[in-house]
């Protein structure tokens, strides 16, 4: 019960500062008592400068920040919900208890640290053998 209570604060947290992402921050601030107390008429013919000029004012990072924190909060508050199982994605195997010397194991020919060196190697020695050549060039 209290595991639900946490999620659902948690996403109710979640949807209040996604929506504030979107929010300009100009409006975002304190008024003063002027616009509490009277309605203002609104001039039409100059709302969309004012509403350009205030999406320019927003930056970019601000919504990709909002973007992440939703998505770290997502993930904090699932592997906190996992927390409590004894479900594993992988466990060890068990040790036997006589094994075998020399037991073989295949290993991968191709990993990720062979096709990083490759890709930094070969491009390598060819632009080397390229720039070697050219020095036999002649006119």
């Amino acid at each position: 019960m209290a595991l639900r209570r946490v999620l659902s604060l948690a996403l109710f947290a979640l949807t209040v500062s996604s929506g504030m992402a979107f929010v300009a921050p100009a409006a975002q601030g304190a008024r003063g008592p002027q616009s509490q107390s009277a309605v203002l008429p609104v001039d039409f013919a100059a709302m969309p400068s004012a509403a350009s000029e205030s999406e320019s004012e927003t930056p970019w990072t601000a919504c990709m920040l909002a973007g992440l924190g939703m998505g770290y909060a997502v993930a904090a508050a699932g592997a906190f919900s996992r927390q409590g199982s004894s479900r594993v994605a992988r466990a060890a195997e068990g040790k036997p208890q006589v094994a075998a010397a020399r037991t073989p194991v295949a290993y991968p020919i191709f990993t990720f640290r062979w096709l990083a060196v490759h890709a930094l190697a070969v491009p390598t020695v060819f632009f080397l053998g390229a720039i070697s050549s050219m020095q036999f060039i002649q006119r």
